[in-house]
C-alpha cells in the first residue's frame, strides 16, 4: 500500500495553530494523507494578517515537493483580511506556485455556503473585535447577510486552548430563528467533536473553517466521499 494512493492534500497552516492536524486526521477518508507545511504567524491584528502572503507561499513551494493533489491556505483571518477577493488572488498565486488546484479557508467557507444555499448565517468567532468586524465586512460583501455576531477576544496561541464547551456554547446563543446555518470561524478553535452535536441542537447546518476546507481539498482532489459524523457539509 503506498500513503495516499487516492489523494494526498497540502495543508499550509499558521506555525501558532496546534488544531489543523488532529481535526483533519479525524475527518479525512482512507487513501487520502494530509501532508502540512507551517508559515510563520503568532498573532495579530489586520496588518500582520496581510503580511503573511510571501510567508504562504514559500510553504506552498515546499509542500508542492509531495505532490499534493490539492492545497489550502488554512487561515481564515488570513484569508480574509484584505477583503473581497483577496481570498481569490490568494488562491490564484497557489496555483501558479504549485500548479494543483487550491483554495483558501475563507474561499472554502464561502463554497460551503453556496453549496448548501445558505445566504444569512449566525457567525461565531474567537478573534479580537477588529477581526470580528473584518470577517463580518468580508461575508457581507460577498452576498452573506450575518444575523448574529459573537466574539470571544482572543488572539495568538490562546485560540488552541479555547475548550469545546465554551465554543459550542458561543455557537449556541449566537445562533436565531433568521439565520439558515451557524459559521463557526478559525482554524485554531477545536470544533471537530461537536459539529453534529450542535447541528442537532439548532436544527439547521453548522459550518466551521476546518471542515470546510478539507471538505474543499477533497473536492478539488475529486475525493467525493459522504462523510458522517462532522455535519451536513461533508456529506454533500
Amino acid at each position: 500500500m503506498i500513503y495516499g494512493w487516492r489523494a494526498r492534500l497540502g495543508v499550509l497552516i499558521p506555525s501558532v495553530v496546534a488544531t489543523i492536524e488532529p481535526e483533519f486526521q479525524k475527518m479525512v477518508p482512507e487513501g487520502v494523507t494530509c501532508h502540512f507545511q507551517r508559515f510563520n504567524f503568532t498573532g495579530g491584528g489586520i496588518k500582520i494578517l496581510q503580511s503573511l502572503k510571501s510567508g504562504v507561499m514559500d510553504a506552498a513551494e515546499l509542500i508542492s515537493h509531495v505532490d499534493p493533489s490539492s492545497v489550502a491556505m488554512c487561515c481564515t483571518a488570513g484569508s480574509f483580511a484584505g477583503g473581497k477577493g483577496y481570498d481569490q488572488g490568494i488562491v490564484e498565486k497557489l496555483r501558479t506556485m504549485t500548479n494543483r488546484p487550491a483554495t483558501t479557508a475563507s474561499t472554502s467557507v464561502l463554497e460551503a455556503f453556496a453549496a448548501l444555499n445558505v445566504k444569512k448565517i449566525a457567525l461565531a468567532v474567537p478573534y479580537i473585535e477588529e477581526l470580528a468586524e473584518a470577517e463580518k465586512h468580508f461575508f457581507e460583501a460577498n452576498g452573506i447577510e450575518i444575523t448574529n455576531l459573537n466574539w470571544l477576544g482572543v488572539d495568538g496561541f490562546d485560540m488552541n486552548r479555547v475548550p469545546y464547551e465554551r465554543t459550542y456554547d458561543l455557537a449556541k446563543k449566537v445562533n436565531n430563528t433568521n439565520a439558515e446555518a451557524v459559521f463557526i470561524s478559525c482554524v485554531g478553535l477545536p470544533t471537530a467533536a461537536f459539529i453534529e452535536t450542535l447541528e442537532n441542537d439548532v436544527n439547521k447546518p453548522v459550518i466551521t473553517s476546518n471542515q470546510a476546507t478539507l471538505w474543499k481539498l477533497l473536492r478539488l482532489a475529486k475525493i467525493n466521499d459522504k462523510i458522517k459524523g462532522f455535519g451536513k457539509l461533508l456529506t454533500i
